[in-house]
């Protein structure tokens, strides 16, 4: 008969077996646990900054910002999310513009910088009237992003930063600036100044028509027109004299009298231009211009009189 008494109790050394086995399971949760709430404790961390910032506690935001940062450079590591321009925006907002500098600088270098990281940094420069540093950042943000609002907003700027600086390539290259900068005479005059410098002749006539369109008293325009026109009517001269010399036919002198009547029309519409233009101004230069044009014309009296004002 069996014992009612008896103990049916576990032995001790199954009990040990059975609490070193929870031990390692709760150990194993515990090291999963930790693992896995890292992400979401830091996760809540920038969620709390942003919160504040929103909150206005500026000062709270910058602090677990740079907390974050703190971290992340501690471990070598750099989140997706912009923590060096979300602390630049926490201390732009507290009045630290220097430490904001800094923090958009470290997040242009690590290339997390948005364009208006570009802008901000853009118009803190131009503030203290320094065009190096200032054309430093929208350079960057032109070629970078080149269809962002913030590039937008700045083109302008940039074009007249190299006009500032003779940087006539750059200029020409950047033109135009704003789609209604071809319909500004101001700008449209720093565009033909700049082709001018670079000695692209092919589009200025085409500049200074659209010129003269938007203002038919534009003195640069005008000074190119007549040039041009004189130039074009002194070409068409010697070289039919050249080839009539090269040459002496009925037919060549027919086709030279035709050639220099064509001359003698530009010379014309050339010595009209000058004319206004001496009249507003009594330069050297224009009379030159009227002498040598009298001259072709076989005015002797006229020729030397602004011969003699041309010098």
């Amino acid at each position: 008969m069996p014992d009612k008494n008896r103990n049916f109790a576990p032995s001790f050394n199954y009990l040990t077996y059975l609490m070193q086995k929870y031990l390692v399971i709760l150990l194993s949760m515990a090291v999963l646990f930790i693992g896995g709430c890292s992400p979401a404790l830091k996760l809540t961390k920038n969620q709390q900054a942003k919160q504040a910032f929103d909150a206005g506690k500026l000062e709270k935001s910058l602090q677990l910002y740079e907390e974050i940062i703190a971290e992340e450079e501690a471990t070598g590591t750099l989140s997706e999310e912009n923590h060096y321009e979300e602390a630049a925006k926490a201390a732009e907002a507290l009045g630290d513009m220097t430490k904001a500098e800094s923090y958009y600088k470290l997040a242009i270098y690590y290339n997390t910088a948005s364009p208006d990281t570009y802008q901000k940094l853009a118009v803190y420069y131009r503030q203290q009237d320094n065009i190096s540093k200032e054309s430093g950042m929208l350079e960057p943000l032109e070629k970078s992003f080149p269809e962002s609002k913030a590039a937008k907003a700045e083109r302008a700027r940039l074009y007249q930063i190299y006009i500032e600086t003779a940087q006539w390539q750059k200029a020409v290259d950047l033109w135009p600036p704003t789609p209604e900068a071809v319909q500004d005479e101001t700008l449209l005059n720093t565009y033909f100044e700049a082709n001018q410098k670079l000695d692209n002749a092919a589009v200025l006539d085409d500049i200074s028509d659209q010129l003269l369109k938007l203002n038919p008293e534009n003195k640069a325009a005008n000074e190119w027109k007549a040039i041009s026109l004189y130039n074009k009517g002194e070409n068409r001269y010697q070289n039919e004299l050249q080839d009539y010399e090269n040459n002496k036919t009925r037919k060549q002198y027919k086709i030279m009298l035709d050639g220099l009547d064509t001359a003698t029309e530009d010379f014309k519409k050339s010595l009209r231009i000058f004319e206004k233009l001496y009249r507003e101004q009594a330069n050297k230069t224009y009379a030159l211009y009227m002498a040598n044009i009298y001259a072709r014309f076989g005015d002797k009296a006229k020729a030397q009189h602004y011969q003699k004002l041309s010098q």
